[in-house]
């Protein structure tokens, strides 16, 4: 009876630490999906923004931003924006404190067109003192060992840029600097941005913070998002590589590691130079871009899949942002942002 009731006990044991393996990796699944749905959802939002739709956006923005904790700062920012081009004056309070907490600074914040006019309502002053405690919440869950590592590797790919750019001293050498710029660019990569990677995440605006004017000397002003290794990448892919890399940089957007404009941006980069060699797939249209009309519906498929917005969105952002650039030449400086051109 003793050997039974403990056989008994074992195997329900066992049934429980199974419930709880399957509970785990229902869990891991689902937090590796969730920042693709986040991106669907901010792109369903700038949709409404498109169609002037700005109270539907707030409310929007406002219930993605309670199912986080981490949301990405450009959202934030035009969250902000939206609120404020609305005279919504509780929400644009309540995403201007969020996106300190996502390391947007008071100066970026002053700098903007719409945003400036927060500074002529009473609850600027209730905003401005708790301006520290928001910024230091922020600070502390930045690795800055880290973001310095990332901002080295940075400095010594763009020190080969610069000196690579046409010059009248450089013209009968460029094909040599290229040559030791690559050199340098692939032993930053393979030596020490993929196994940063691998042991982090991808080294972004959600691991190191934003990118602010302090860090490089050619950078003029505080960002919104989170570009070195992004770019140190670009330059990677600028000649043809294999695309070992791929899987591991589609899982960090689904862990909200890189945003899937990066990641396309980046794989556009291999269709362009890569396509040939290694690279069989698409492009996603997000830098360089295909001219095949027949490629666009599954291009638009791939981009919706990794919570980008289909090419005809992409098209009136782009009109939009033209359309701003006029707006702006005769006064008019206030657009919600889409960093498209001049809106």
């Amino acid at each position: 009876m003793k050997r039974s009731l403990t056989k008994t006990l074992g195997i329900i044991m066992k049934a429980l630490l199974l419930l709880y393996s399957l509970f785990l990796l229902t869990g891991i699944l689902f937090s590796q999906s969730s920042y693709i749905e986040y991106h669907k959802e901010v792109r369903l939002i700038e949709t409404h923004i498109l169609d002037s739709s700005y109270a539907k956006a707030v409310i929007g923005y406002k219930n993605l931003f309670s199912k986080y904790d981490f949301v990405f700062a450009e959202d934030c920012f035009r969250a902000a924006q939206t609120a404020t081009f609305i005279e919504d004056t509780a929400n644009s309070f309540l995403f201007i404190e969020r996106a300190v907490k996502q390391g947007v600074t008071l100066e970026r914040i002053l700098a903007d067109s719409i945003l400036i006019e927060l500074r002529t309502l009473n609850n600027w002053s209730i905003f401005e003192n708790k301006y520290e405690s928001l910024r230091s919440h922020y600070i502390s869950g930045i690795d800055w060992e880290l973001r310095q590592k990332i901002n080295d590797l940075y400095d010594l790919d763009q020190k080969f840029r610069d000196k690579h750019e046409l010059h009248p001293w450089n013209f009968l050498w460029r094909p040599i600097i290229w040559m030791k710029w690559k050199k340098t660019t692939t032993e930053i990569v393979e030596n020490e941005l993929i196994p940063l990677i691998k042991e982090y995440g991808f080294p972004n605006e959600k691991l190191i913070g934003l990118d602010e004017e302090k860090f490089h000397y050619k950078q003029k002003y505080d960002h919104l998002n989170s570009n070195y290794a992004f770019i140190i990448l670009v330059h990677y892919f600028s000649i043809p590589r294999t695309t070992d890399l791929n899987e591991l940089l589609l899982n960090c957007i689904k862990t909200g590691a890189i945003s899937p404009r990066q990641y396309a941006s980046i794989i556009d980069f291999q269709a362009a130079h890569g396509k040939a060699k290694y690279y069989q797939g698409l492009h996603y249209n997000e830098w360089h871009k295909s001219n095949n009309e027949s490629e666009f519906d599954l291009i638009n498929k791939n981009r919706l899949r990794i919570g980008l917005e289909s090419l005809d969105i992409q098209l009136r952002k782009y009109n939009r942002g033209l359309e701003s650039c006029k707006q702006r030449k005769i006064g008019n400086y206030k657009h919600i942002r889409f960093w498209t051109f001049c809106g």
